[in-house]
């Protein structure tokens, strides 16, 4: 005694393969899910790892050096400094790829020269 409401096997598949669609299609137009776009988080989080892994590797080479040279503070010092400046230029140097790739005219107007904002 089957329930009429119910529609047989291939019937039930074909509607439910129908609101799957709908739903995936709804889903992909409503934007990034949360409505948190995690764009600039990650970008922020890839130039902090950089340059604390750079600082890091500095302090690390620097301490190796005195071990090996008994130069107790001279090394992790100068292997600090040295990391910061790697640090340094590699923050610069993905800053520098990122606003390549955005395409961004250093001659178009910015906030502050619209001239149809009254001050």
């Amino acid at each position: 005694m089957a329930d009429p409401n119910v529609p047989d096997g291939a019937k039930a598949l074909d509607a439910l393969a129908k609101r799957v669609a709908i739903l995936r299609q709804e889903a992909d137009t409503s934007g990034p899910q949360g409505g948190v776009d995690r764009n600039g988080m990650s970008l922020g989080l890839r130039l902090a790892s950089e340059f604390a892994s750079a600082i890091l590797v500095g302090a690390l080479l620097g301490y190796g050096v005195d071990v090996l040279v008994t130069s107790e503070p001279w090394g992790l010092l100068f292997g600090l400094a040295l990391g910061f400046v790697t640090g340094t230029v590699n923050l610069i140097r993905a800053s520098r790829q990122m606003s390549a790739a955005q395409n961004v005219d250093p001659r178009a107007p910015g906030p502050a020269d619209n001239p149809d904002k009254d001050v």
